[in-house]
């Protein structure tokens, strides 16, 4: 077994699949605001050769009543199901793999996009899996 050889050359191209962005109300005047990204990942085999990998970013706000912010994306990895099947624990090789780093660091950015201009400024998450 071969792990460098799991993963087929391909282009990362990671796809929206939903956002969630409500603004609810104002802070109150020297509000404490905490902001923790929250991550759930999804790795399923669609086919002998592709592994799609969902990554969902969840802002856990508090105080709560501030906004909801969420962000899914997905990607197709192509792999070979040889080398795919001998791993030890596939889906956690696919969830530390490089296309993933790639997925959640899009997901970071958008994020960062979306509440540029929200009242709590730029929320900048981690470039890595939070749980």
């Amino acid at each position: 077994m071969n792990p460098e050889n799991v993963i087929k050359p391909h282009l990362v191209k990671p796809l929206l699949e939903k956002v969630v962005f409500e603004k609810l109300s104002m802070p109150q005047p020297n509000a404490m605001i905490n902001i923790k990204p929250e991550d759930v990942i999804d790795v399923r085999k669609v086919s002998e050769e592709v592994v799609k990998v969902t990554l969902t970013r969840n802002l856990a706000i508090t105080p709560i009543n501030l906004m909801r912010l969420s962000v899914s994306m997905s990607i197709d990895i192509p792999v070979d199901s040889i080398e795919f099947s001998k791993l030890p624990d596939p889906k956690e090789y696919i969830k530390n793999s490089q296309p993933v780093r790639i997925l959640i660091s899009y997901v970071s950015s958008l994020i960062t996009t979306l509440s540029m201009n929200t009242i709590l400024g730029p929320i900048v998450t981690p470039p890595n899996m939070q749980e």
